[in-house]
């Protein structure tokens, strides 16, 4: 499924470099919610996943998702770190952190997602084109880093449980990869802090 991504994102290392992003006024990213809007974004991409994994992993999900609302799963996940649904930010930050932990084999690093909501609310608040996006654009924007989000963390979960090295490594370089086309964010060049994701320093390496 071809993802909507916001052209905010493309300015996001403006975002990053900017300590007073943090010292903005909050923008909405939110959305209302439509089932039909879930379904067809779940059918896409299920779709997807047959023909650029397996059928065989295709069934798989489609099963886990008509035993619970994908939605759902990912609500019990990231509840902790305060993101709910309804929420372009808090999708992306979500798939962003987790991004970042599976490229950077951070399994046991606890990050402060706040920061990064913040950065990725104002990426969008600087970008006029995101403001024209209907719900119905947002929310296939947001699922559509839920569901991947979902897919990364059980891989991710999987690997690190069977200590498979070969397939730790794999799912690193697809998040790099998917980083650095998609959003022009070099994950191995960031570190996470009280001001969201930033630029690694010789001082933040050690």
């Amino acid at each position: 499924m071809k993802r909507l991504v916001a052209p905010a994102l493309f300015a996001l290392l403006l975002a990053i470099a900017s300590p007073s992003a943090q010292e903005a006024p909050a923008f909405d990213t939110s959305y209302r919610v439509s089932p039909s809007v879930s379904a067809r974004v779940q059918r896409a991409f299920l779709t997807e996943i047959r023909w650029s994994q397996s059928a065989a992993l295709r069934d798989s999900l489609a099963a886990s998702f008509a035993e619970k609302s994908p939605l759902d799963r990912w609500q019990e996940l990231v509840a902790r770190d305060g993101l709910t649904t309804g929420n372009v930010a808090d999708a992306l930050t979500s798939f962003w952190v987790l991004s970042w932990i599976t490229a950077n084999a951070a399994y046991g690093i606890k990050i402060d997602n706040a920061p990064i909501r913040r950065q990725l609310e104002q990426a969008f608040a600087s970008d006029a084109a995101f403001a024209t996006l209907t719900d119905q654009q947002r929310q296939e924007m947001a699922e559509g880093y839920i569901l991947q989000f979902l897919v990364q963390h059980a891989a991710l979960n999987a690997a690190v449980e069977r200590k498979d090295i070969a397939a730790l490594n794999q799912l690193s370089a697809a998040a790099v990869l998917t980083f650095r086309e998609e959003m022009g964010v070099d994950l191995l060049g960031l570190v996470p802090g009280p001001e969201g994701f930033q630029p690694k320093t010789p001082a933040s390496t050690r």
